[in-house]
């Protein structure tokens, strides 16, 4: 489904719900404003670069997360260009569209931002999304509040003069190389001084470009590649807990599932037994 063409308010159509119980896509329509929010699937989306749109990353596996599309990032497309997205691989992405002329808001925006990342715009995003799926959207004028104060925070981030240092102190080929750092040393602990060095930036440099570009801090982003391998191996492998939590540099077994049930609503157990449930039972030899 196109972006550009999201149904009015209301619940979609929907076929089934995710491992973890919820509709794999929601979308609303709420005066001016049209939102979409899909569960970890693939992603598609023709944009025809009629209006302005806000795409908000939740979940992303690793190989689009080097091309700008890591969890916590956002993109603010103005209209004009036409974009075609189409990823296979699972990803949770918040889609806002705006009805309308925007000029007041994006004036000062020359192109399209992409790959940027703020805390403002994280707990928007958040509660949109909490607000589709724990409330069934039921304020229809709530849900277009929280929209329009997204896109005035994103359009501030994107013109503000601290987004552009933090894009020049850490390039997308410094985060890349740094992400990538700690992928393979997820297993030990990590300190702030170490990844610094990692970027050639001082502690004090790193924590702020780093947060003003992630819009986490360094300490929540290592602890969030943690809990998405952990998802990832609970997925794909039958390994027990215990050896999660060491193989992925969790202190303790009960460590590795408070997290993750603060991340995903669910203890891993919980988790791994959703997908079991969810997965098509292989009917009985005739």
């Amino acid at each position: 489904m196109s972006v550009a063409e999201i149904v009015p308010f209301a619940r979609a159509p929907l076929a089934g719900r995710d491992a973890q119980g919820a509709h794999p896509i929601l979308t609303v329509r709420a005066g001016a404003v049209r939102v979409r929010h899909q569960a970890a699937m693939s992603f598609d989306l023709s944009y025809a670069g009629d209006r302005p749109m806000l795409l908000y990353v939740f979940q992303a596996p690793r190989s689009v997360a080097e091309q700008g599309c890591r969890p916590g990032a956002f993109a603010l497309l103005k209209p004009g260009t036409s974009l075609e997205i189409h990823h296979p691989e699972p990803m949770e992405v918040l889609a806002v569209a705006y009805d309308g002329d925007r000029d007041l808001v994006l004036g000062e925006l020359e192109d399209a931002l992409r790959g940027a990342s703020d805390p403002g715009v994280r707990l928007l995003a958040q509660e949109i999304r909490r607000v589709l799926r724990d409330e069934d959207a039921s304020d229809p004028r709530y849900v277009e509040t929280l929209a329009e104060s997204l896109l005035v925070r994103a359009a501030a981030v994107a013109a503000s003069p601290q987004s552009a240092a933090a894009t020049r102190a850490l390039t997308p080929h410094k985060l890349r190389r740094l992400t990538a750092f700690i992928d393979t040393n997820l297993d030990r602990p990590l300190q702030v001084a170490e990844l610094a060095a990692v970027v050639g930036l001082s502690r004090a440099h790193f924590t702020r470009a780093f947060q003003s570009a992630v819009g986490q801090t360094p300490h929540r982003f290592v602890l969030s590649r943690r809990l998405e391998e952990v998802r990832s191996a609970l997925e794909a492998t039958a390994d027990d807990l215990s050896t999660l939590a060491v193989r992925y540099g969790f202190s303790s077994h009960a460590h590795m599932s408070s997290a993750f049930r603060a991340a995903y609503g669910a203890t891993p157990s919980s988790y791994r037994r959703g997908l079991a449930a969810s997965r098509p039972r292989a009917l009985p030899a005739s």
